[in-house]
């Protein structure tokens, strides 16, 4: 009997594909501050998601949200439907072949491959894992052969000030909620400035609390040097994208100069390739990944890369809950990643989901125990919000 049971799952198909377009008005944040991205770096205004719905023939449902927590996402949703032809009837335990798929298309340029059709991927994968755990009744960490415990969570916000006192009072916010690590994005702050605020976060923070930076690629060499002397002084956890991603001689002089440690990879286009392209160099020292960009089997494969070259592979913000959720799964299930990147205000990510990610009183968060992601559908939100509904396949 469990036999044919197994059987049954493991050519468990893939029968249906729809989704759910909500459609939200946020809240401004941060546009009083652009730094060198525009707008496209502020979060609010109107904005459209995806709710997507995979399911088999027996209709257990697997979900993601397709799109993140700024920017509107009807370039992404109507992606999903380049991979109608792939994915009908394709088995729900075929994520790696899908990955090899995905890695062997042509991209950016015409007819090709896109930003947007990577990021579609993303949502697909990770629905299909949550289906995957639903199906199986058990957690996604447990598919990947981790367990659950804590992991020490970091609050950040986009860039919001243009003056140290700003950051200050930052500071003493994210203190108050029970976080042991911070990351500043210090937007377009000029250095004096910089180095001021740094030096007086440490100061009001204190010698234990873990801090970051995090400019998103903006300086130029001279400036990564000067800044990054003040994290050097104040014993900062490692400095974020100082450069340019692809600026390998900026890089290599930005290591040799400073013992903070460098986190790079964040901003490449298409994350995997790019983290390749570090795995043999001794900087930068921790790579980054996140499950928007690879999805759950794509992360989990980046954070093999950087474990095999002895380095960190420190995952950023999903964007929305599904995909924070994901890289909570694979963080428990890997051993080089030490800390959650909790993004604020969470309004922006956390929607439509009757559970939330929560923060203890020691500043850790947890993978749910449910099957899949653990995460449950609001269906009267959704029904409140919904502005039309794609039935892909």
């Amino acid at each position: 009997m469990e036999f044919i049971l197994y059987l049954n799952l493991l050519f468990m198909n893939i029968a249906e594909i729809e989704i759910d377009v909500v459609e939200r008005n946020l809240e401004f944040v941060g546009n009083n501050v652009q730094d060198h991205r525009g707008s496209s770096a502020i979060t609010g205004g109107i904005v459209h998601q995806g709710i997507l719905r995979i399911r088999t023939k027996d209709g257990t449902e697997g979900n993601c949200i397709i799109g993140q927590h700024r920017g509107d996402s009807l370039g992404k949703i109507h992606s999903i439907k380049k991979f109608t032809s792939y994915l009908k009837n394709k088995s729900v335990f075929s994520s790696n072949e899908f990955w090899y798929f995905i890695n062997s298309m042509p991209n950016f340029s015409m007819n090709r491959f896109t930003l947007d059709d990577y990021s579609a991927y993303s949502s697909i994968d990770v629905a299909i894992w949550d289906l995957k755990g639903k199906l199986l009744n058990l957690p996604v960490y447990s598919l990947l052969g981790g367990k659950k415990g804590g992991i020490k969570a970091y609050g950040t916000y986009q860039p919001r000030h243009n003056n140290p006192e700003g950051y200050l009072e930052e500071s003493e916010e994210i203190k108050n909620l029970n976080f042991k690590a911070y990351k500043i994005h210090p937007g377009p702050m000029d250095t004096t400035k910089t180095i001021k605020m740094i030096n007086d976060v440490r100061k009001k923070l204190g010698k234990d609390f873990y801090l970051m930076l995090d400019p998103n690629n903006s300086y130029d060499l001279k400036k990564a040097l000067d800044v990054g002397q003040a994290l050097d002084d104040n014993d900062f956890f490692w400095f974020e994208d100082p450069v340019r991603w692809n600026d390998f001689e900026s890089i290599e002089k930005i290591y040799k100069n400073l013992k903070t440690p460098l986190a790079m990879t964040d901003q490449a286009d298409y994350k995997f390739r790019e983290i390749n392209l570090y795995s043999n160099k001794p900087y930068p020292q921790i790579l980054r990944g996140t499950s928007r960009k690879l999805g759950i089997t794509g992360l989990v494969k980046a954070c093999s890369v950087a474990e095999s070259s002895k380095k960190l592979c420190e995952i950023g913000t999903g964007g929305n809950i599904f995909f924070n959720m994901a890289n909570i799964h694979v963080t428990s299930s890997i051993n080089n990643c030490n800390f959650y990147e909790y993004w604020m205000p969470t309004f922006s990510s956390d929607f439509a989901t009757l559970e939330k990610i929560q923060l203890d009183n020691e500043g850790n968060v947890f993978a749910l125990e449910k099957p899949g992601l653990g995460i449950s559908l609001d269906e009267i939100w959704i029904k409140d919000n919904i502005v039309d509904n794609i039935k892909v396949i």
